[in-house]
């Protein structure tokens, strides 16, 4: 039986074009809109897959009913060959036009060091050249896109995919260390919904959908101890190896270090957003998390410490207070977003669906990291446990604590 990915369908607000998102592992995921235009099935794929699948991929789409020939474009959220690696292949079947940050032009034309050639593992970017190229670089000023405050670049004018909505392409401020420096997210915008500054919109805010790429990850690629990824974990060891015997030091691929400030902004920047990102499956985005659900790291970053420090720091009576009143204002927080939950118009069974959800996204990763989800869990449940006795509040949002949480305490994974 062939379980290396998984196949989701779905049909979009506007009743006629599909999202089929193709969940590999290993290697990257692949999204795929088909709509029409004038007449005729159009896709417009996110990422094109790893050059390890270059002998299934044909056949998995026909199975979809995808046609290669109809595609229309493929964006690409940057250069690692999981993500690009049949781009040249589904392009030349289909004429396809590739957009990709601009960043990627050079490595296009071959200018790429032979440390980073060996870690695509044999894949020839320069075969690209043979493509219709569509190299995006920054819009100016009046066109980026704030969110949570930070300016995240606009690539190109909004792309109309048949009724059912936009996509936008950005691309995340310029920093180092950055996982790649072409890297492009694809906000996909259901409607006629206008965002805003937050990145919300006049539609319901789960409507919208972020593919991510490699920027915001749940569970990345190289914390995946399974047998599927020893051949990657292999090929970034010897090449580790070959940097640090020709001098060049360690490489750092610790993914809390790369591009956090946009990071950042996407995790706080949203009410709720679905998100598809580059490895692993769908999750929910809500920046209910960061705000009211504080692991003990969370705790030592917002006193002021670096996100490794001893939490024993925590138990000190001098910051004891402090934190008492952090948990307040996370607990105020976490009304303020249920509030407003309701008032995009979703019911008591939709707001207790979103939290469970949430609360069972919160598991896996590094060892760091599935810690700190550990402690986001019973932050979930002790705001629902105070939440239920919380004469203050509403009878209904009292009952739906109860009734969310009674589902929470039964979730062992």
């Amino acid at each position: 039986m062939d379980n290396t990915h998984i196949v989701t369908r779905e049909t979009l607000s506007d009743n006629s074009t599909e999202l089929t998102s193709f969940y590999f592992r290993p290697g990257a995921n692949v999204y795929v809109f088909t709509y029409k235009k004038d007449g005729a099935r159009k896709h417009t794929f996110i990422d094109s897959g790893d050059a390890a699948y270059k002998d299934r991929i044909l056949p998995l789409l026909d199975e979809c009913r995808i046609d290669s020939a109809d595609i229309e474009r493929i964006i690409i959220t940057h250069r690692h060959r999981d993500h690009l690696g049949l781009a040249s292949l589904l392009a030349g079947r289909s004429g396809a036009k590739i957009m990709v940050h601009a960043n990627l032009q050079g490595v296009v034309e071959g200018s790429i060091s032979s440390e980073e050639l060996r870690w695509m593992g044999g894949l020839d970017p320069t075969e690209l050249q043979k493509c219709d190229m569509e190299y995006l670089p920054e819009m100016d000023q009046s066109h980026w896109v704030k969110i949570n405050g930070l300016s995240f670049p606009a690539l190109t004018e909004p792309i109309q995919l048949g009724e059912a909505g936009r996509l936008r392409l950005l691309a995340p401020p310029q920093c180092m260390p950055t996982h790649s420096p072409d890297q492009v997210i694809v906000h996909f915008v259901p409607g006629n919904g206008s965002p805003s500054d937050t990145g919300q919109t006049v539609t319901r805010p789960a409507d919208q959908i972020l593919f991510s790429g490699d920027l915001w990850l749940m569970k990345g690629p190289m914390f995946d101890k399974g047998l599927r990824h020893l051949k990657m974990h292999v090929r970034f060891g010897l090449m580790r190896m070959r940097h640090r015997m020709s001098g060049g030091g360690a490489i750092s691929r610790d993914p809390r270090e790369q591009d956090a400030e946009a990071k950042e902004a996407l995790k706080t920047g949203f009410s709720l957003i679905r998100v598809k990102p580059g490895h692993g499956e769908e999750f929910l985005g809500s920046r209910i998390i960061p705000l009211s659900f504080l692991a003990d790291r969370d705790l030592l970053i917002k006193l002021g410490y670096p996100m490794d420090a001893d939490k024993s720091i925590l138990r000190s009576k001098t910051v004891v207070p402090r934190i008492a009143e952090i948990r307040e204002q996370a607990y105020a927080d976490f009304m303020g977003e249920l509030t407003l939950w309701k008032e995009f118009g979703y019911n008591s069974g939709e707001l207790s669906n979103f939290l469970v959800r949430i609360y069972r996204e919160q598991s896996g990763g590094a060892t760091l990291v599935q810690r700190d989800r550990m402690e986001r869990r019973q932050r979930i449940k002790e705001s629902l446990a105070r939440l239920k006795e919380d004469q203050h509040q509403p009878e209904a949002l009292r009952e739906l604590a109860g009734s969310t949480l009674s589902v929470v305490e039964k979730i062992r994974v």
